[in-house]
């Protein structure tokens, strides 16, 4: 073994997906970490893009956050607690965010060496693109010396339980650095934080051009032996809407028990040959007997799939990646439901619609929406 990382070579399996909603990321993680203890399951390494949030470690305060939660619900930041540890940090579009959900039992026993290995991976993809950063005594993460002190251009923070870690590392590619400033970030007063597109400009790399060296720089330093893995499903969702004279309302149906339980507006999965389109179109026709004027929101998102909602024949973690769009339908469309798939509907205004929607993807597609009709 090298003095970071491990050598010993460990199955894995890859996951890479682009934004996920963060309450989705602990499912994803917790399912995942469930999957991986038994000890004979590959290692998994999950690379992903998070919305706007702030995550407070365990030796964060409410105070470590300088705006009022109406400012944050405003720009469309939200909060959460987790059990990594740390102290309050941001993930945002334009950062990196690498879970390394590994069982370190059976010789592996050693978390130092796994801190050190993901800084190493961080470290050599910032020189892969002429960047120099080093660690910091005293501060996690990897650091670059800049006329302006010491900047933190990714962080780490991990949870262990039983041998199976899980969260993980952020890496600043091209991230709103404004949002930093709301916080007291990984409970530094007296250092900054920066990107790669804040010390390189236009020359900065694009996401998936970091994300490719950081995913192969951690392969190498936690010994993983890739092994193929199910690539995610595909559908999408169909935020089906009118106008009125009391304005916008949304199509919300209740699905019958066997399927969830739960309201949502159409959705549904893609199926070969489909562009995402044609499925939107075909969904709507077969959920409502409806036709109308289709419009992407600009939301795709992934999250895993629960196999208690949606049953597998094998015990390998499945996972969805849905592209978001909305469709309007004329005031007097008349609902023709599927019985097999929803029991009953009603069309109520955006704040109930947001309020009602059961998945992090949904409300933030009203929230798109709103947006989209206000301007």
């Amino acid at each position: 073994m090298t003095d970071f990382g491990f050598s010993v070579p460990r199955p894995a399996q890859l996951r890479r997906f682009k934004r996920v909603f963060y309450p989705a990321g602990l499912r994803m993680q917790k399912a995942l970490a469930e999957h991986v203890s038994p000890g004979d399951r590959p290692d998994q390494l999950v690379l992903l893009e998070h919305d706007p949030v702030f995550t407070l470690g365990r030796n964060a305060t409410p105070a470590d956050i300088h705006m009022s939660d109406d400012f944050l619900k405003a720009q469309g930041v939200s909060v959460h607690r987790t059990d990594r540890g740390g102290e309050v940090t941001y993930h945002g579009p334009g950062q990196v965010v690498a879970y390394p959900i590994c069982n370190l039992r059976g010789g592996r026993e050693d978390v130092g060496r796994l801190v050190r290995g993901l800084e190493e991976a961080m470290i050599r993809t910032a020189r892969d693109f002429g960047v120099v950063a080093d660690r910091l005594q005293g501060a996690p993460g990897i650091w670059v010396d800049t006329p302006r002190g010491p900047e933190k251009l990714g962080a780490i923070g991990l949870h262990l339980s039983k041998w199976i870690s899980t969260h993980g590392i952020a890496f600043n590619v091209q991230p709103n650095l404004d949002h930093f400033r709301w916080i007291t970030a990984c409970g530094f007063t007296d250092k900054g934080v920066c990107s790669l597109a804040s010390l390189l400009g236009p020359e900065a790399p694009t996401w998936e051009a970091a994300t490719d060296r950081l995913q192969a720089h951690l392969v190498e330093l936690l010994a993983l032996d890739l092994q193929p893995s199910r690539p995610p499903s595909r559908s999408v969702s169909a935020l089906t809407w009118r106008q009125t004279a009391a304005g916008p309302e949304v199509l919300m149906m209740l699905r019958v028990p066997t399927h969830g339980l739960w309201w949502q507006s159409v959705t549904g999965m893609m199926e070969p040959g489909e562009t995402p389109e044609q499925t939107a179109h075909r969904e709507l026709a077969e959920e409502t007997g409806l036709t109308g004027t289709l419009r992407p929101l600009g939301l795709s998102h992934s999250f895993w799939v629960d196999p208690a909602i949606v049953r597998f024949p094998d015990d390998e973690p499945r996972f969805n990646t849905e592209v978001c769009f909305s469709m309007e339908v004329t005031p007097d469309a008349q609902v023709r439901l599927e019985p097999l798939e929803h029991s009953e509907y009603l069309w109520c205004g955006l704040d109930e619609a947001q309020e009602r929607m059961k998945w992090e993807g949904s409300k933030a597609a009203v929230a798109l929406l709103r947006t989209l009709l206000a301007g």
